[in-house]
């Protein structure tokens, strides 16, 4: 079990239990997988879409299920606040700060592909200590806390083993990625449209690292302690390092390129050899 104290000090003060927190998580991205399938289903919900902030889509599915989400964590944790794509944007410093994506890959979403999740991350001053990624139409569900490990649909999971990319066949990535010519890497790109799902894969192993141009916060926050207790490492362009979040950002505007790999050695081969995409803070 492990236990987080609420006020950061060594006082015996009221703890939090990390390993029942990440039931409750993980129940409710499964619960809100289930409702998008429904909602993607449905042909003329889809086509109510408008557009971010950003430009990217947005339909009225991703609205419910961030009301959803967050209906559910302040009726279970009411002293808790939420960092959103779809509400608020800016980290006020709070100790308990969940961080959502209701949909990630909503473009897939809304074209009815069966590449996006549901992400839903926990964050202490600013730092993930717990994330789920669940990706509901490929029966995937990915999540870890600090200290308690990484796993996919109960069972362990580690990232790429081997210190070369030689060894791998897959490099997760956006199609960014590609305005300078192909990859100089011996392996074969995949673009899912899912930045989330991305991290998954290279925290179970299934790619060797990924590279995505354009991310925001909440489409990284729950899959960062993923990679982290699966053996891999996250590096962002963000000067002075992503996390822990800054009082006052709004993080709508803070975009920023992710390079990431299943082990550190992977890492820095990939630093080296896509060093004219992406140059990484740490």
């Amino acid at each position: 079990m492990q236990l987080i104290n609420l006020n950061g000090t060594h006082t015996p003060e009221p703890m939090l239990d990390l390993a029942a927190i990440l039931e409750f998580a993980r129940q409710l991205a499964r619960d809100t997988g289930e409702y998008l399938t429904h909602t993607q289903a449905d042909i003329a919900a889809l086509s109510q879409q408008t557009l971010k902030y950003d430009g990217s889509v947005v339909t009225t599915s991703d609205i419910e299920s961030d009301r959803r989400i967050t209906a559910a964590i302040l009726q279970r944790f009411p002293s808790h606040t939420i960092l959103s794509e779809e509400r608020d944007r800016v980290y006020a410093g709070q100790e308990w700060c969940w961080i959502i994506d209701p949909i990630d890959g909503t473009s897939n979403f809304a074209s009815g592909y069966p590449i996006w999740g549901v992400l839903i991350g926990l964050l202490h001053y600013g730092v993930p200590v717990l994330g789920v990624a669940d990706f509901p139409l490929l029966h995937e569900q990915f999540y870890a806390a600090k200290g308690l490990g990484a796993w996919r649909n109960g069972l362990p999971i580690r990232g790429a083993a081997h210190a070369k990319f030689e060894h791998y066949h897959l490099l997760a990535c956006c199609s960014r990625t590609f305005k300078h010519g192909d990859l100089p890497l011996k392996v074969k790109a995949r673009v899912a449209g899912s930045s989330g799902y991305d991290l998954a894969s290279v925290a179970c192993g299934r790619c060797a690292a990924t590279i995505n141009m354009t991310v925001h916060v909440w489409d990284v926050a729950a899959c960062w302690v993923l990679l982290n207790e699966a053996g891999g490492l996250v590096q962002t362009t963000v000067p002075d390092q992503l996390f822990p979040l800054k009082q006052g950002i709004d993080y709508a505007s803070v975009e920023f390129a992710i390079l990431a790999a299943g082990n550190p050695a992977l890492l820095a081969e990939a630093n080296t050899k896509l060093s004219d995409r992406v140059k990484v803070s740490g």
